[in-house]
């Protein structure tokens, strides 16, 4: 019988009863772990140590105590995982919540029960045969009744849970077996649910971690002792940072407020030691095999090496399951607070204890002065980065003493998470004579699974060695009876940082046991499910598969046939069955589950899609049936996304699928109709369901594949690419040349002249070299200084006047290049890359010493209009003076009294410094003497006023030509024949604007207007790179004067197209590049479909303000990729406006191989009338290494 340790003090608060055990450790202050509570109040709450994953448990829990206590559901109350309050069950792993930590709920709620029935006789004078109870009331067959609350009065009595304690029985259940909605779907469906992201405490501050170049690795002596440096002075700028903080190799930033704290972790200067170059996971299975590994056999019955010898048909299989994600939606984020040696932290961790204990370590503290606070957050069924980032957090805030909010980018969650680690299986065995399984040699190979909390490994508070866990084992034994079998696995050590994942090594195992099978079968000319219930002499499993078969309506077929195609597609279905066996060897059963699986194969693309899945399952006891259905469905869909698609790629130094691009998930087309067969088993105790219908999933997907084309898949994931290789006979597939579009090239001119540029004849250019003679002679002269003076008189300019000047300076875009990045407007210090070197822009604030405060207004005019710096020094060409030379005297002075208005700021110039012989400044005299002539604008008479202010525009302040214009060797701009011809700028492709564009529809007026006044045209893109800054400063400058530029830059275009016939040609374009080619990079498809699609598929919905049509793109019909590299590693963080939406750069995402594929597969989709691209690879790096980090 159970201990009474009925409390003798009285609070004044009202009483309760708990039912209790002793604690197994020193961490819970009050010495015992409480399972129910039942206050006089009539509260009852119920205590798990596990937490709710999506699963239900809260709901199925509350099902459980709810029954047992006679009460009705809604007045359950379950906390779970909350260290301070729950009893330590270990972590939420392997199904076991129903099956496992329940029982001691339930005992729990069954013991309070017949201790409130005892004492409710006691008072009432009866016997408890003569009571029933209903919603917490116990009544007496004289109609006499009392409620629990007033059974326990001001008593506040403790319980000792009882192992011997009688439960009720089935047959009397009325809550449990019945369905209940889920507690926690209409706060989530609402937005009412505060998940772990949503935390907000008094007093928070925010941080964000800088993560070490070794993602995916945890052992090595490099691991914790690679940081060299941390400049903190790179981010003293930074409004708000409260510390930066170093610990081995952890790095931290916290700031006031969360964009200072992302800003702060990017910018931060870190230098690290180069990475050791790690084992190559390219031929996973050779890696895999090489890992060194410790046997351990399992079961050896009858004689397997005689009988192998002696079969009729041997056959020696192989099977590589890949390394997987757990792929959260939602990166891990953590609140801590560690303030005066306690310990709070809120976190979404699957494991609260055992993050205690591991926090405990951290800190050097008892685990009685952490509490582990559970919240909800982003599904993972396996450990994500929820653990690392708690610690991240308890770190952070343990040096700034406040609390601290951590959460980490999508880059550093699918790099840093403990990955679904990799298996390799070796099946041997065969069929004798009578086509019976002759034996089975059966052995897994698992990479070990138990990576440490991360901030323990890079503080060096634990040594980063690796460890060797036994966990390759789950479902290693196959739930047939052969006769003569071995199992043997092979413990090793992790080859990546490497975590429990749903169904552990269990699915794997069963995708080998259920692959093989399926194998013997065909071979013995045996129906798949007939020749499995030779073998199987389970009855539950028997009774389940025939009930699966009988659901699916399955046609026996003892041969394969090749099925009837329909055009491309080809259809197939197939079946698998297990028995989730987990935990520690030689474990227990979870839960029965089969699977048939239907197929669709389209032999041309590789795609394969599954479309329908009959899903059987008996867990004994269901709780709460259709949360058992849920679970069910959310097990099928997972699953078949890992069988299809997930797989993590590496390269040689770390992690390289970091984003969504090259991890693709399943998408909500492509998931099957789901059909879930449950058997009835409420006679037998609840069984775990939280993975067990996802262990058959892989196996009967690929015999469904099987079914359809004849071709056995051994390795996952089952992408296009590896169905294709193999219906190839194994080779690669090669993608064949696509036919032209027929979408007719414009045809280009020989050449676009400047109508204000007069071609050279002979004596001329012997004019420019006697010029150029003059100015060589003229550089070894100093050129005349003009004296300072005094900061003119902001009120000597009318406000007319002052105005007129900033339309000036935007249309000029003076602070594009007068602004230094992250600095302050005007004040210079920009670098600008030119092939000569770097030229820093200069300060035209008017601060007297720094700026151009001193400057008089013919100081001014000489260097727009030659080039001629006050001091008498020349000036490089990157500040354009050929072009705003052409300005009028008006307009100068306009733009003078504007930047004389406004703000001086003091901030001194940088040097430039050139290699030689460019950096001699006297040298330029000979370079203005040829290719600089200081006239101003002169309008064409023959042409209409709006052209000529057009062209006064472009050729003068808005100086087009300098960027569009391509140059020659000493880095002027070509002559008239090459005029706008196309260019290069800061690293962009600044397009041709004549009939030479490569662009697909031809520029009108009318887009090139658009475009100018928008930063978007429906037929060309999007404003990026130099070009958005440019569109936003166009912004002040009025419509008339934008149209003026449009008609003008139209009239370099010689291919008309009416707007009707625009449109047209647009659809054209679509159409013919919507249905995806077979690609000769998959990698590129896959990125493109994960990372791109959301945005720029023609017809989905506009999700972020436009919607870019990649068909109509000029940049992919480019004869070179730069600018289509540059907005994918940079995006388009300013558009400009709002309206266009913002695109995310993906320099930190995609590494440079990626690139290149993506690169690659969106010229070979959009632009397929378009030759290559070559060198793409040497582009991207070229890029990525001038951008620099």
């Amino acid at each position: 019988m159970a201990k009474d340790l009925r409390e003798s003090e009285r609070p004044d608060s009202s009483g309760s009863l708990s039912i209790v055990r002793p604690a197994a450790s020193s961490a819970e202050r009050s010495g015992f772990e409480t399972f129910i509570r039942i206050d006089a109040n009539g509260t009852i709450t119920a205590f798990n140590g596990h937490v709710d994953l999506g699963t239900g448990i809260r709901t199925a829990l509350g099902q459980i105590v709810a029954e047992e206590l006679d009460v009705s559901f809604a007045r359950i109350i379950v906390v779970l995982g909350d260290t301070s309050r729950v009893p330590n069950q270990g972590a939420t792993i392997a199904s076991e919540t129903i099956q496992i930590t329940a029982v001691p709920l339930r005992k729990a709620a069954a013991q309070a029960r017949h201790f409130l029935l005892a004492r409710a006789a006691e008072r009432l004078d009866l016997s408890a045969t003569d009571l029933s109870i209903e919603d917490g009331l116990i009544r007496g067959h004289d109609n006499r009744s009392v409620s629990y609350g007033e059974l326990i009065g001001d008593d506040v009595i403790r319980l000792e849970l009882a192992d011997d304690v009688e439960i009720k029985a089935v047959d009397s259940y009325k809550i449990v077996g019945q369905s209940i909605p889920r507690v926690d779907l209409p706060a989530k469906a609402t937005g009412e649910l505060v998940y772990v992201h949503d935390v907000r405490i008094p007093g928070m501050l925010h941080g964000r971690v800088v993560r070490p170049p070794y993602a995916g690795v945890d052992a090595g002596s490099f691991v914790g002792t690679s940081l060299i440096a941390v400049d903190e002075s790179s981010v003293q700028n930074i409004p708000g940072l409260v510390a930066v903080v170093q610990i081995g190799d952890f790095v931290g930033v916290v700031a006031e407020r969360e964009e200072n704290a992302i800003r702060a972790a990017s910018q931060l200067k870190v230098a690290w030691k180069p990475t050791p170059t790690q084992p190559s996971l390219e031929d996973l299975e050779n890696a895999l095999r090489a890992n060194p590994s410790r046997p351990r056999t399992l079961i050896d019955k009858g004689e397997v090496d005689d009988a192998i010898a002696n079969a009729a048909k041997p056959m020696k299989r192989t099977y590589v399951w890949p390394y997987q994600m757990h792929a959260s939606i939602g990166p891990s984020c953590s609140v801590a607070d560690v303030q005066d040696g306690v310990v709070r932290v809120w976190s979404g961790t699957q494991n609260p204890h055992i993050l205690r204990s591991d926090l405990a370590l951290l800190l050097a503290l008892p685990e009685s002065q952490i509490d582990v606070v559970r919240m909800e957050a982003a599904g993972c069924y396996g450990r994500n980065c929820a653990d690392d980032v708690s610690a991240d957090a308890v770190l952070l805030s343990r040096a700034v003493g406040r609390p601290v909010r951590v959460q980490l980018t999508r880059e550093q969650e699918h790099e840093w998470e403990p990955k679904g680690t990799a298996q390799l299986i070796d099946v041997n065995g065969g069929l004798d004579a009578k086509g019976n399984v002759a034996a089975y040699d059966f052995a897994t190979r698992y990479p070990s699974n138990g990576a440490p909390t991360l901030a323990l490994l890079l503080t060096g508070t634990v040594a980063p060695v690796p460890a060797v866990f036994e966990m390759g084992d789950r479902t290693a034994i196959p739930p047939y009876d052969y006769d003569a079998m071995r199992v043997v696995a092979h413990d090793m050590p992790p080859i990546v940082r490497a975590s429990w994942f749903r169904g552990v090594s269990a699915l794997p195992n069963t995708f080998a046991h259920e692959s093989y099978i399926d194998e013997l079968a065909t071979e013995a000319g045996v129906d798949p499910i007939e020749y499995r219930l030779r073998y199987l002499k389970d009855p539950r499993a028997v009774d389940l598969v025939k009930a699966v078969a009988t659901r699916a309506e399955w046609t026996p077929r003892p041969v394969w046939k090749e099925p009837e195609a329909e055009g491309d597609v080809v259809r197939g279905r197939g079946f698998a069955y297990a028995l989730y066996v987990h935990s520690k060897f030689p474990g227990y059963g979870a839960a029965w589950s089969a699977w048939i699986a239907d197929v669709a194969v389209n032999k041309s693309t590789g795609d394969v899609s599954v479309t329908r899945v009959v899903a059987g399952q008996d867990s004994g006891l269901m709780i709460n049936p259709e949360g058992v259905r849920h679970q069910i469905h959310g097990n099928v869909i997972q699953s078949a996304s890992r069988a299809l698609m997930e797989e993590v790629s590496f390269d040689r130094t770390t992690v390289a699928s970091r984003e969504w691009g090259a991890y693709p998930i399943i998408k909500f087309p492509d998931v099957p109709k789901i059909d879930v067969l449950m058997l009835p088993r409420q006679d037998q105790p609840p069984l775990g369901v939280g993975e067990s219908a996802s262990v058959p999933s892989a196996a009967a997907i690929a015999n469904a594949i099987f079914d359809a084309t004849g071709v056995r898949f051994r390795e996952l994931p089952l992408t296009p690419e590896r169905i294709l290789a193999g219906l190839n006979g194994g080779k690669a597939f090669e993608p064949k040349a696509l036919p032209k579009a027929g979408i007719k090239q414009q045809i280009p001119i020989e050449e676009t002249p400047n109508p204000f540029v007069k071609r050279r004849g002979k004596i001329a250019s012997v004019a420019a070299a006697c010029a150029a003679a003059v100015g060589i002679v003229a550089a070894v002269l100093p050129w005349r200084s003009i004296p300072p003076i005094a900061r003119p008189d902001v009120s000597t300019y009318s406000a007319a006047t002052v105005a007129k000047g900033q339309q000036l300076a935007a249309l000029g875009n003076c602070a594009g290049c007068h602004t230094d990045i992250n600095g302050i407007i005007n004040a210079g210090g920009r670098a600008l890359e030119t092939p000569f070197g770097i030229v820093y822009s200069t300060n035209i604030t008017p601060d007297p010493e720094t700026g151009i405060g001193a400057w008089s207004y013919p100081a001014f005019e000489r260097a727009m209009r030659e080039g001629i710096h006050r001091d008498g020094r020349h000036l490089y060409p990157a500040f354009p003076y050929n072009h705003f030379a052409r300005t009028t005297d008006a307009d100068l002075q306009a733009l003078y009294a504007y930047l004389m208005a406004q703000p001086a700021v003091r901030a001194a110039n940088r040097e430039t410094a050139l290699s030689f012989p460019f950096n001699i400044r006297p040298l330029m005299a000979g370079w203005n003497a040829l290719f600089h002539k200081p006239e101003t604008f002169e309008a064409d008479p023959a042409r209409s006023e709006i052209w000529n202010r057009g062209a006064y525009l472009v050729e003068s302040l808005g100086h087009c030509g300098a960027c569009h214009t391509p140059r020659n060797a000493l880095g002027a701009e070509q002559d008239a024949r090459a005029y706008l011809a196309g260019g290069v700028a800061d690293g962009w492709e600044a397009p041709s604007l004549t009939s030479l564009s490569q662009a697909p529809i031809p520029w009108t007026e009318d887009e090139l207007f658009t475009y100018l006044r928008t930063g978007a045209s429906r037929f060309h893109g999007v404003a990026a790179g130099p070009m958005a800054p440019v569109v936003k400063e166009l912004s002040a400058v009025p419509d008339s004067d934008i149209r003026a530029m449009a008609v003008y830059l139209a009239s370099f275009n010689e291919t008309k197209i009416a707007p009707a016939a625009q449109e047209t040609l647009a659809t054209q374009l679509e159409t013919a590049t919507s249905v995806k080619t077979r690609s000769a990079s998959p990698l590129g498809a896959r990125i493109y479909d994960g990372a791109c699609a959301v945005c720029h598929q023609v017809g989905g919905p506009v999700l972020f303000g436009s919607r870019p049509s990649l068909a109509l793109n000029s940049n992919l019909h480019s004869t070179m990729p730069d600018n289509l590299i540059q907005v994918i590693l940079h995006g388009i963080d300013q558009p400009v406006s709002s309206d266009l939406g913002y695109m995310p750069g993906f320099k930190n995402s995609l590494n440079d191989e990626q690139v290149a594929e993506l690169v690659s597969y969106l010229r070979r989709q959009f632009a397929p009338d378009k030759a290559p691209w070559t060198d793409v690879a040497a582009t991207v790096s070229r890029i990525r290494r001038v951008a620099g980090p």
